[in-house]
């Protein structure tokens, strides 16, 4: 199954989840060890609040605390790493993962990859925190 019939699956999966008035926005496919999926579903409703929930391959949700962390960290960093790398990035979904860091790294037209990550860690940590506090189920 290709990446964007899985993140279209795993959207419907969560629109169960969404309240009143709240819509599935965008879904990350992440890769936080090689083989495993996490999906970060965020829900957005009229007046721009938002919520997260992270689901598995399967569609059951995450309610670890790391693991939901451990995503919403890779998939940051990505975003961080594709908006620095100065290279072309494909339409289709992505699959977030530090495999992923690494090729555009090696892609990466000026060499500074590594610095703008270093300096992404406030940011990785502010949206990592954005979704621990605004999940739609209790973390352990």
């Amino acid at each position: 199954m290709a990446l964007a019939d899985d993140v279209s699956r795993i959207a419907e999966a969560a629109s169960r989840y969404a309240l009143p008035g709240e819509e599935v926005v965008a879904v990350v496919a992440v890769e936080p060890a090689p083989g495993e999926r996490i999906y970060l579903c965020c829900f957005g409703d009229s007046e721009a609040a938002q919520s997260w929930l992270a689901l598995e391959a399967a569609g059951t949700p995450v309610t670890s605390r790391s693991r939901v962390r451990d995503a919403a960290s890779i998939a940051a960093i990505c975003e961080v790493a594709e908006e620095n790398a100065g290279v072309p990035l494909p339409e289709e979904p992505r699959l977030a993962s530090l495999a992923y860091v690494d090729s555009l790294g090696a892609a990466a037209e000026d060499g500074n990859l590594a610095a703008a990550l270093q300096g992404a860690v406030p940011a990785v940590e502010e949206l990592a925190t954005d979704i621990e506090g605004n999940y739609k189920l209790e973390l352990s």
